[in-house]
């Protein structure tokens, strides 16, 4: 009896065990992870109209593209978590347009300053913004270009924070 209760054990746990054999998963490729992202995008009312672009590298998945609320970047974001679970980091560099509204009117508007400002119109400044924070690159002649410039920057609607990356070239 003893014998035959061992040998049931052994087949209840032999069938149950899979035969002894574990399944080893494969890998799921970046490039289905990242169909299986822009699939629920596309299929979410919320998403849908939009070009979100979902890019994995490593263990995060990015997303980039443009849409019109707050509202239709948070669902992007649940939407690519309920693909990838908690496996992966979600990077959401989702713009909001009228964030990329706003940044564009800050260059142009800070361009035209640094040109027709009596201090800073003889300079080559590079002038970027993102999501108001604006940064200042590239060389000057004097301290007073460098300060006029960053002071500018300052004074133009819907900056928040100015990076000054202004370099003031040697005289010699």
């Amino acid at each position: 009896m003893m014998k035959r209760t061992v040998f049931v054990v052994l087949i209840v746990s032999f069938v149950l065990g899979g035969c002894g054999l574990r399944s080893q998963r494969m890998p799921v490729s970046s490039e289905t992870v990242e169909s299986k992202i822009h699939s629920k995008l596309k299929s979410d009312h919320l998403t849908a109209p939009w070009q979100i672009r979902p890019r994995v590298e490593e263990n995060t998945v990015i997303l980039t593209g443009l849409v019109d609320q707050e509202e239709e970047r948070r669902r992007a974001e649940e939407l690519t978590r309920s693909v990838v679970g908690e496996l992966r980091k979600v990077d959401n560099r989702i713009m909001l347009t009228n964030e990329v509204i706003l940044d564009n009117s800050i260059v142009a508007k800070l361009k035209t300053e640094l040109v027709t400002d009596p201090v800073t119109r003889m300079t080559n400044i590079d002038v970027k913004s993102h999501r108001g924070m604006v940064v200042l690159d590239g060389v000057v002649r004097s301290k007073e270009q460098q300060r006029q410039a960053e002071q500018l920057a300052k004074d133009v609607e819907g900056v928040k924070h100015v990076e000054n990356k202004l370099k003031v070239q040697d005289k010699g």
